[in-house]
């Protein structure tokens, strides 16, 4: 038994012992402990040293975040995953944990602009050296590779942020194991589309802010892969404060739940909108995997059957049009973000591909007239009758 304090002062300033019960919570409770009773100096040997399991401080790992990785980890088909504050953690996180100075990172065309950002302008002040390589084409990784011995980490895109370019993972990855190096596969706009470590690709991370929590009321991120690469990533997330919370852990396990149903629903969703934007005559063009107009067509069959996610592109003509028509729709909201059950609009040169250097972004596709489309779980009828009036008015 403790002792029973004397001092209210005492009572009120330490913590309760957890309440008995033979029974479990169905689902997983929110711990939002940051930090964790231990018995004794051995323990927190032990606990370092992995012969025993559990928690001594948040920021190293916590509840809510093993689940959180443990059922991702189990999603991808890989051995372990870790929790980051944000999809930019977890891609940093892993940038960092292989990156060296004199080493290489070589990046896919027309990659994420923040991703791109961190390693041609943060890390090449550290020593870091950079390329790049067209993800439809694995030929152009093999010349790449061949021509710098020194390369550390290839970084991809299942789907290319904005235009949906399709990088074909089980070749690309064939070259990477080949030449010894590690390639880390951004899922963030194709979860369940495919499983990318089944296609030999070793590091497989997503922006949990998107699809998988579903709901825009979380940011986080992770990565899963074998154990050993993710304990380095881990160590690296930890010691430089990139690791997840506790309250968005969990936001993202309850997401997590109805995700095959969103990506079923949003899947065919977009294939009809895609498809009815294509026709518009103010369309000036579209970018969908399941339109046979997509060049890399032929490959998201192959590498997603019949399902291609909840992402279009398309282009108006001019920043005018495309402000006239964001301005225009009636019902579905200009945010800067994507994965919400609800659909929303984004233009891409002026949010996640801001300031980015214009010759890459025209190189990509990224135009002033450029508008991305992240498709919800509405009624395709209702969404195509917004689109199109709005499209009137430019």
């Amino acid at each position: 038994m403790p002792h029973e304090p004397v001092s209210d002062a005492t009572l009120c300033s330490r913590s309760p012992a957890p309440p008995r019960s033979s029974t479990e919570p169905l689902s997983p409770p929110i711990q939002l402990a940051s930090v964790f009773r231990i018995a004794g100096i051995d323990e927190v040997d032990d606990l370092f040293g992995g012969r025993a399991e559990g928690f001594f401080y948040a920021r190293d790992g916590h509840p809510n975040a093993s689940q959180l990785a443990d059922k991702l980890a189990r999603l991808e088909g890989a051995e372990a995953g870790v929790v980051c504050a944000s999809g930019m953690g977890a891609i940093a996180a892993t940038v960092l944990a292989n990156a060296e100075r004199g080493g290489r990172v070589l990046l896919s065309d027309e990659l994420y602009g923040k991703t791109t950002t961190l390693v041609v302008r943060e890390l090449s002040r550290f020593g870091v050296a950079h390329g790049f390589f067209d993800p439809s084409r694995p030929d152009s990784l093999r010349e790449a590779l061949a021509a710098a011995p020194d390369v550390r980490l290839v970084v991809a895109e299942t789907l290319s942020n904005p235009l949906l370019r399709v990088c074909d993972l089980a070749a690309v990855a064939a070259v990477a194991a080949e030449a010894g190096v590690p390639l880390l596969v951004d899922h963030t706009f194709a979860p369940l589309l495919c499983k990318p470590i089944a296609l030999g690709v070793p590091l497989v991370a997503h922006s949990l802010t998107k699809l998988i929590s579903g709901h825009a009321d979380v940011t986080l991120g992770a990565v899963v892969g074998a154990r050993e690469a993710i304990g380095r990533v881990r160590a690296v997330a930890s010691t430089f404060g990139q690791t997840g919370g506790a309250f968005d852990s969990w936001l993202a396990l309850r997401g997590a739940v109805t995700l095959p149903l969103r990506v079923e629903r949003t899947s065919r969703t977009a294939l009809e909108l895609a498809r009815r934007l294509e026709a518009h005559p103010k369309v000036a063009r579209v970018s969908y995997p399941g339109l046979p107009s997509h060049p890399d067509h032929v490959v998201a069959r192959r590498q997603f059957g019949d399902r291609f996610g909840a992402m279009i592109a398309f282009e108006v003509d001019g920043r005018e049009r495309a402000d006239r028509l964001i301005r225009g729709l009636r019902d579905v909201p200009f945010a800067p973000s994507l994965g919400d059950a609800e659909t929303t609009v984004s233009h891409p040169l002026t949010t996640s591909h801001r300031g980015q250097d214009p010759e890459a972004l025209a190189k990509a596709g990224v135009t002033p007239g450029l508008i991305r489309v992240s498709v919800g779980l509405e009624d395709v009828d209702d969404l195509w009758n917004d689109f199109d009036q709005a499209l009137g008015l430019t």
